[in-house]
């Protein structure tokens, strides 16, 4: 099979397709006929040698993935033999073919665009670490998402109303945007908290997602209720905000970091009880994933990410592994 690895730390100019040959197939792992990969702004952060989790080179770079099941390993009873699924990963989706621990894997809803399905893991897996294991948003909660445009937000705005949340607010760049899940849209201004508070009737957001940072923080922090949850779970701004311990004393906020990479290695069954509980939400037509705006073969690896590092994708990028 071929893989697109890296051999030395630096950016998308790095990546290289390679033969290798096949890994075996352990207990309670599957191999996966990737049929497409996400691409996602983290696999740069692998690149450049700062990623959270570390790796040995030559390294494949990747998260996420959509396939069908070739090969099952001993004690593995939850799959079958040319199922479709996805899998959320750490590092290693870059490639024609996987294995992967079982427990990471869920098959996907009969008739699934594969394509749309590789771009499912980390959007959904994120929205429910965040909203459901770290805030535990209940029936009772105020939500507010911020950076509801991108595909973890359009994700997390959908989950947050399958978890119960009384009211979920979006908050985009502009606020032009239609969404269906959301009771209403509202813009990244110096405006937001007074409009949040509007919203709720002065109670503010129990739990606010922020996947910006940036300007924006600050109003976020403003809108949280007495004993609110804050979770961070990515700064697409590119600006890490800082804030003041004593707001967080004053109301008793809760913040919290959410970091999907670091559950693939360190709890593994609670990705993939995340992943399962979304699927099925998708199997019922609850949720909707966002569909890949390009797809591109593998080979061209470089080419997309490095679209993703100059923000000219213009949504979400997959690569076909039917390519290599």
């Amino acid at each position: 099979m071929r893989k697109v690895q890296f051999a030395e730390f630096g950016g998308p100019e790095r990546l290289t397709g390679v033969a290798a040959e096949s890994p075996p197939v352990a207990p309670g792992q599957v191999r996966i006929k990737v049929h497409a990969v996400g691409v996602n702004f983290a696999e740069l952060v692998q690149l450049s040698g700062n990623f959270q989790i570390p790796v040995d080179l030559p390294a494949v770079p990747g998260f996420e993935l959509s396939g069908t099941v070739t090969e099952l390993g001993a004690g593995v009873d939850r799959l079958s033999l040319g199922e479709r699924v996805v899998a959320l990963v750490c590092w290693g989706a870059y490639a024609e073919e996987v294995v992967v621990d079982a427990v990471t894997v869920a098959g996907v809803p009969d008739g699934a665009d594969l394509d749309t399905a590789a771009a499912f893991p980390v959007a959904f897996g994120t929205a429910f670490m965040c909203l459901h294991h770290r805030a535990q948003v209940n029936a009772n909660d105020v939500v507010v998402v911020s950076g509801a445009n991108g595909n973890v937000g359009h994700a997390a705005v959908q989950v947050a109303r399958q978890l119960g949340a009384v009211q979920v607010i979006a908050v985009t760049r502009d606020g032009t945007e239609t969404m269906a899940h959301a009771d209403a849209v509202l813009a990244s201004t110096d405006k937001l908290a007074a409009q949040i508070a509007d919203l709720t009737r002065g109670h503010g957001a129990d739990v606010i997602l922020d996947l910006v940072g940036g300007a924006v923080f600050p109003q976020l922090l403003e809108a949280v209720a007495w004993e609110g949850r804050v979770v961070t779970a990515g700064y697409a701004s590119g600006n890490i905000p800082n804030i003041s311990l004593l707001d967080v004393l004053i109301r008793n906020i809760a913040v919290l970091g959410e970091d999907i990479a670091a559950y693939t290695v360190r709890e593994p069954h609670r990705v993939g009880d995340a992943l399962r509980t979304c699927v099925g939400w998708w199997r019922q037509g609850a949720v909707e994933p966002r569909p890949p705006v390009t797809t591109m073969p593998l080979e061209d690896a470089a080419k997309a990410l490095s679209m993703v590092a100059q923000a000219s994708a213009g949504g979400k990028i997959v690569l076909s592994a039917n390519s290599l």
